[in-house]
């Protein structure tokens, strides 16, 4: 890639890191502030002793003078071993079967996710191979009993009956769903999952085919519309509750410390914190001798995107493709079709990125003379600079004269880049969410496409060719300021693209590569025309 490119890609990353830093943190830890007050004003009115009415009781927890240690229910899936705990029936570990070895999503302190009455003690009422119903004693003569159903296409289903049997009619106090804290993913991702957990939900609004993903943060701004599913995911992974004829909850969210994480090269450690998600359920009534249900889907897994697209719920757009997200999924489309025929993801990578540059050869080619032709009148342009110093007029005009001698036009050099920057910011974010890359062998040592190099061969043979390609392409008499910040860009990205999956790396080496060959090309063509 030329310097024009890299500098505007430098800028654009200067000035989003500079809006994260001034305007997004500041109003997010706000934000968290306030949902954070706001839930645990909730959970302390959710202590309340049971009361009376209008001469109705209100269930509100089962009084114990001497607390049941807690209980484990294990079921053994083909997709992921489940353990559930007594206290409230939530799955306490969800013990993912990895192609690369078993990740523990869940592996944080808390009720566990799909958790309901953590002060109701569970056991065990029965179970299948996929299946397993755990039931629990609210106060003497109304029980609640939980149902969870794994099924192979990942949209499994979750009820929950409320069974009066006092004779009277009861009223079952608010209660509600719980999520988290956090969602743990694969070793590759686990330094990003801070950042990329997230408490999020589903809406369709008007006027749009598909709906809309929102993050939820604050708990004065619920959903202006009925939301269609909730829960919380990170880069790869999501669990999420889809509510199946029952009308959703109020939304209440806080980040909890769920432990400490190496920082800034292992020479610190700071608290890592994630998200914990409540879906508030209003209180209900219950008539005597009968049962209250709620039935729910639920999907816990890793978010795979072939498999959504077959899918109920719109599970793909919890998938970032980022601001140009058309071009994104055309590019991984045609990754997928690519590596239906190769069988290797990580040479659909360099086959797609080649398809790219053709479509883009006559942009890419008039950038590249236009930077050669700007290099070889460089000499001229400084002679002109130093004639006509403090005379602004006549060096406008000798300037606008040199170009049109040698037909330069500056603005030819710009209006690709504006063309190809889309697309490569597609592409990077394609790649970078793809879970068919996680697990994927390209050659030798490359054998997780997802993760980064581990001997950082890649980064630093990219870093080589931008050199390379900078020292190039890099006119005489540059002002010095200009030319250092050229000649360390190669070592900044080689730097940055250190620890970047090594499917990205591999997609920017080979973009690399193909431009510096058809610079060299262009060079020695324009070398022999003089």
């Amino acid at each position: 890639m030329n310097r024009q490119f890299l500098t505007t890609l430098m800028l654009c990353m200067l000035v989003l890191m500079g809006y994260n830093q001034f305007v997004v943190v500041p109003r997010a830890r706000a934000a968290q502030q306030a949902a954070e007050a706001q839930l645990k004003k909730q959970q302390e009115q959710a202590q309340t002793p049971a009361a009376l009415v209008g001469g109705k009781e209100v269930i509100v927890r089962k009084e114990k003078s001497t607390p049941k240690p807690e209980e484990l229910f294990t079921l053994n899936l083909p997709q992921a071993e489940v353990t559930f705990s007594s206290k409230g029936a939530g799955i306490k570990t969800y013990l993912f079967k990895d192609a690369l070895g078993d990740v523990d999503l869940t592996p944080y302190a808390g009720e566990g996710y799909f958790a309901t009455l953590p002060q109701v003690d569970f056991t065990e009422q029965a179970r299948t191979q996929n299946s397993i119903t755990l039931v629990g004693d609210i106060v003497p003569g109304v029980s609640v009993r939980k149902v969870y159903t794994f099924n192979d296409n990942g949209i499994n289903h979750l009820t929950v009956f409320f069974r009066n049997e006092t004779g009277r009619e009861v009223t079952i106090s608010p209660w509600y769903w719980n999520f988290g804290p956090g969602l743990a993913t694969v070793k590759s991702e686990m330094k990003d999952n801070e950042r990329e957990s997230k408490a999020v939900y589903l809406v369709q609004e008007k006027g749009k085919r598909k709906p809309t993903l929102e993050t939820f943060e604050e708990k004065s701004k619920q959903p202006s519309l009925p939301w269609l599913w909730a829960g919380i995911e990170n880069r790869y992974f999501l669990s999420v509750l889809i509510p199946q004829g029952w009308t959703p909850g109020e939304l209440a969210t806080e980040k909890m410390e769920i432990g400490t994480q190496k920082q800034f090269w292992g020479l610190s450690e700071g608290k890592l914190k994630g998200p914990r998600l409540q879906i508030n359920m209003p209180s209900a009534t219950i008539a005597p001798d009968a049962t209250l249900s709620y039935d729910s889907d639920f999907y816990f897994g890793p978010k795979e995107y072939k498999q959504f697209l077959q899918l109920p719920y719109h599970l793909e757009r919890s998938i970032a493709f980022g601001f140009f997200g058309a071009l994104g999924k055309l590019a991984r489309n045609v990754l997928e079709w690519l590596y239906g025929w190769t069988g290797n993801y990580g040479v659909a990578i360099i086959l797609l990125t080649v398809f790219i540059q053709l479509l883009l050869l006559r942009l890419t080619i008039l950038q590249l003379e236009s930077a050669a032709k700007m290099k070889k009148i460089q000499p001229e342009m400084k002679r002109i600079q130093e004639k006509y110093k403090g005379n602004n007029e006549a060096l406008n005009r000798e300037t606008i004269n040199l170009y049109r001698k040698y037909k330069v036009n500056p603005l030819t050099g710009c209006l690709p880049l504006l063309i190809q920057l889309p697309i490569f910011l597609a592409l990077f974010n394609a790649l970078r969410t793809s879970w068919a890359l996680h697990g994927a062998k390209f050659v030798g040592w490359i054998t997780d496409l997802s993760s980064k190099d581990p001997y950082y061969i890649l980064p630093i043979l990219m870093g080589a060719v931008m050199f390379f390609q900078q020292r190039n392409s890099m006119p005489a008499g540059t002002d010095p300021a200009q030319a250092a910040m050229f000649k360390y860009m190669p070592l900044i990205f080689t730097l940055l693209f250190m620890n970047f999956p090594s499917g990205l790396v591999l997609y920017w080496l080979t973009n690399s590569l193909l431009t510096f060959g058809i610079q060299v090309v262009l060079n020695r063509r324009i070398a022999k025309s003089n």
